[in-house]
């Protein structure tokens, strides 16, 4: 199934839409997380602006002894606040562009505050500080769930560090959390995830069949004109491509079908034409002494056969209107009643063999291969059974066979395998052709190999077409 599905076709054509999609999915996904990233990152640093501009607004405002005080209070309010001798970020570099241009923005806001110098720096030790972890409780409720899960990750994410030198050299040291980065998935979007991949897969699936609907139609068409050319035009639905391709088959259809009528309608009006004056030479020859009459007359009883022959040939190709159900066993058996001596077995679990198929076509095709294998042969054997989709009738002997150098020719018209033109061995080398063209308006197919025992093997497989 993997292998049909990677074939080029509209399965291939469905998983590189489907990988196409996920894939831009996954980009978008990836894109927007980034940009949330951003976003949180450059709030974080505007907190942490906030942060330093409010504890140096505190510390201005308090008395110098009251400072430690002050700075207790801050702590308490929001963790992380201190006044210490050393600062708490210890390299005075920044330790990228981004952080340095921080530490730009933030002196030059509290400068005139009587801050000396800033430093600002990330910290990823962790874990940090969570105010959940005291609150928790056995029973939390979807709130508190909540909180819970955004205080562990804001604990587990890092942190901002920055110290400031005051003019009297002591630094304030202040830490502000990051936010976590935003997931490409949570479990609250992973269901809206798999919902919207799922219908853009069915969206797929329904594009990719309706644009390849107008060339299955078209496959099945094609293959009913090769087995009947006078089937309905083709619809001319889908794509312009699709239209175009529908039009010039309708066309060739219509082409075909104007010579083969055309053909038949030469080979019926030669018959019938050759008739009339066959009949008045039969009629002339009874005027004559007898044995020359008699010999005119069989030879006028060979052209008139000749004439039936190719007669039949020309009416061989068109299939019956309709298809009717046909048990392949119970005709075979009625064919092979003209021939004493010839087995018939099915093989198989004993259900009937049905297919849905001309009869009188079919039973033809029976009699000139039966009669062919009694010809040559003195023991004839016809085995039924199924294959796959097929029906299939084979009819064996033990005759001499064909030269395999003969078998591609022997279901030409006209051909016959033997050297002499002797009519008694092989008429006039229609019978093989005719039943070919029968089969193949069947929708069948006639296979003719000679058995490696000796003898030949006539095999013809039908469509079941659904029947059981």
């Amino acid at each position: 199934m993997l292998k049909a599905l990677l074939r080029p076709g509209p399965g291939w054509l469905i998983i590189t839409v489907v990988v196409a999609l996920f894939a831009l999915e996954v980009t978008a996904l990836a894109v927007a997380t980034h940009e949330v990233s951003q976003t949180s990152r450059a709030s974080d640093l505007l907190r942490l602006l906030e942060r330093v501009e409010g504890a140096m607004r505190v510390i201005n405002a308090a008395p110098q002894g009251d400072r430690q005080k002050a700075v207790k209070l801050l702590d308490q309010l929001s963790a992380g606040v201190s006044l210490d001798k050393v600062p708490l970020v210890s390299d005075p570099v920044a330790s990228d562009d981004e952080l340095a241009e921080t530490e730009d923005i933030l002196l030059n806001s509290v400068a005139a505050r009587g801050a000396v110098e800033l430093r600002v720096a990330e910290d990823d030790s962790g874990p940090f500080h969570n105010p959940m972890a005291s609150l928790a409780s056995d029973d939390p409720g979807p709130v508190e769930a909540g909180l819970t899960r955004l205080s562990s990750s804001y604990a587990s994410s890092g942190q901002f560090l920055a110290s400031i030198q005051l003019s009297d050299g002591m630094w304030l040291n202040l830490t502000s959390p990051r936010s976590p980065p935003p997931p490409l998935l949570s479990p609250n979007s992973l269901k809206w995830y798999v919902l919207f991949s799922t219908l853009i897969l069915a969206a797929s699936v329904w594009a990719v069949r309706q644009l390849t609907s107008p060339y299955r139609q078209l496959e099945t068409a094609v293959t009913q004109i090769g087995h009947d050319l006078r089937v309905a035009p083709i619809d001319e639905t889908g794509s312009n491509l699709a239209r175009g391709l529908i039009r010039a088959i309708n066309t060739m259809q219509q082409r075909l079908k104007s010579y083969v009528s055309d053909y038949e309608y030469l080979a019926v009006a030669l018959a019938h034409d050759l008739r009339t004056p066959l009949t008045r030479i039969r009629l002339r020859c009874e005027l004559i002494n007898e044995e020359t009459g008699g010999k005119i007359v069989s030879d006028v009883h060979d052209i008139e056969e000749i004439v039936n022959s190719v007669l039949e040939f020309a009416r061989s190709g068109t299939a019956a209107d309709n298809g009717e159900t046909v048990d392949l066993l119970a005709l075979t058996q009625g064919t092979a009643e003209d021939f004493p001596g010839v087995e018939v077995a099915e093989e198989g679990d004993g259900v009937p063999l049905l297919i849905s198929s001309d009869a009188t076509g079919l039973k033809r095709c029976l009699f000139n291969l039966i009669q062919n294998a009694r010809r040559y042969g003195d023991e004839v054997r016809i085995v039924l059974r199924r294959d796959n989709e097929d029906a299939v009738i084979e009819i064996e002997d033990n005759g001499p066979g064909i030269p395999a150098s003969e078998l591609p020719q022997v279901l030409r018209p006209f051909y016959r395998g033997e050297g002499s033109r002797n009519r008694a061995l092989g008429g006039i080398g229609l019978g093989l052709a005719i039943t070919n063209r029968i089969v193949q308006s069947l929708g069948g197919q006639l296979l003719l190999e000679n058995r490696a025992e000796g003898g030949l093997r006539a095999t013809i497989s039908l469509p079941r077409r659904g029947m059981a």
